[in-house]
């Protein structure tokens, strides 16, 4: 059984997080078919990584398919007339290799990790799973219940089960994140084969993937070889955005206080965040702004909260900072349960107030990208590290070449910025609180 890396609500860990600074140069060509395939070229080993991105995630579904999404993704190793079975497994176990995939809100990726003489097999498979996938009523049935029992799996732990029950209480009605990731077991029950493969149809195809290949290969062999397995691919969708989604900027959460069965009391801090956009002057101002006040180890409020003043266990970000469409900024300050932890609510305004009427001091910003760039600098030696960054600015700013520039956008943000995003995003009157405490 394969590990799945499922991004649910629980998930405290984003991807393309902030600075990123790459050594080795990237090309790219779009196939006639729409598929667009770029190469990094790191001839360090005679490994390649090879991911499939697709643009569909939960935020495609509709009332009766919830966790459709999630649960294809299970169905894309169940075969295909050409790989039947487990023939997925099987070749890329049979060269050494590693295969894997997740689903979240907005994408859903598949990845192998090969000898870079493994990668033509790789490319057929994949070109196979997007042209000629078989689902059977048998092979859903098994399916579905694997993720039934990931489902109810979550349940035994109470953090994921605090966290499943308060989703429902976020987002407004018609928003794509409506609901979480992993969807209604009742509603995964009921699925048919015929859903699935109206899913498949919908939103399998070329013209809404790309793909990233990162290891020791040559770019036009590469290109060449894509261009023989799936240029071969015809089907088109037609790809519609939806319109009218709900404002979160003056949405109303559903509750004030939630009870769980554990001895430890959490407050929730929900607030809107900015869209991703090159263009957009908030972004990357509120993306420092909130790593360097809530999210990294050493941030401003850890510093306080947790290791001076030992009113807190920890903060923990809860929700992926990157998005299609407009989404809540969810952080959790984990305490014990005490009458007295509103001191935590007033340390976190003071803090904000702060920051709103003064800035962040310069040498803390600076430390911050320096200290960024540096680790992704070391991560990005690996080649799923380096196809990440490439796929997540191909797939947010739909131009891969913006994973090279990202860390020279952190360093433009000035104090005007981050006062400026902290006024607008962090006021009293776009702050919503959920208390949560032991039953």
């Amino acid at each position: 059984m394969m590990c799945k890396k499922i991004i649910l609500s629980v998930c405290f860990v984003s991807l393309f997080t902030s600075a990123f600074a790459l050594e080795y140069p990237s090309k790219s060509v779009t196939l006639k078919n729409g598929l667009k395939v770029i190469v990094c070229e790191k001839a360090d080993n005679n490994f390649v990584e090879f991911e499939v991105w697709y643009r569909t995630g939960s935020k495609d579904e509709k009332a009766g398919i919830r966790g459709m999404a999630h649960l294809f993704e299970h169905m894309m190793f169940r075969g295909t007339a050409k790989y039947p079975g487990k023939s997925v497994f099987e070749n890329v176990e049979k060269v050494g290799g590693q295969v894997n995939a997740y689903t979240t809100f907005d994408r859903t990726v598949y990845h192998e990790y090969v000898p870079a003489t493994a990668l033509e097999k790789m490319m057929d498979i994949e070109s196979d799973r997007m042209a000629n996938l078989v689902v059977t009523q048998e092979i859903l049935n098994t399916e579905r219940e694997v993720v039934g029992e990931e489902l109810r799996n979550g349940t035994n732990n109470w953090y994921q089960k605090m966290s499943a029950d308060r989703y429902p209480h976020l987002y407004p009605a018609g928003h794509p994140y409506e609901v979480d990731v992993i969807g209604f077991l009742d509603e995964i029950t009921k699925f048919t084969s015929e859903q699935c493969m109206d899913f498949y149809n919908n939103y399998y195809s070329p013209n809404n993937a790309f793909i990233v290949i990162v290891g020791n290969v040559k770019t036009e062999e590469v290109f060449a070889m894509a261009e023989k397995y799936f240029g071969a691919v015809t089907k088109q969708l037609v790809i519609k955005q939806p319109t009218n989604i709900p404002r979160l900027d003056t949405a109303k959460i559903r509750v004030a206080e939630m009870n769980i069965n554990f001895p430890i009391q959490i407050y929730t801090y929900v607030f809107p965040r900015p869209v991703r956009a090159l263009a957009n002057n908030d972004f990357f101002a509120f993306q420092l702004l909130s790593d360097v006040l809530f999210s990294s180890s050493n941030s401003i409020l850890n510093n306080r909260l947790v290791k001076k003043d030992h009113l807190a266990y920890g903060l923990n970000t809860v929700n992926d900072t990157w998005s299609v469409f407009n989404n809540f900024g969810i952080i959790d300050v984990v305490m014990n349960a005490s009458p007295g932890n509103v001191k935590v609510k007033r340390a976190i305004r003071e803090e904000i107030n702060r920051i709103t009427a003064e800035g962040i001091p310069q040498t803390m910003l600076n430390d911050y990208v320096t200290a960024t760039e540096n680790s992704n600098k070391l991560s990005n030696y690996e080649c799923a590290n380096i196809a990440g960054e490439l796929g997540m600015a191909e797939y947010y700013f739909y131009n891969y070449s913006a994973a090279y520039i990202i860390n020279d956008e952190y360093k433009k943000v000035t104090q005007e910025d981050i006062k400026r995003v902290a006024a607008k995003y962090l006021a009293e009157d776009k702050i919503q609180i959920i208390n949560i405490k032991p039953e």
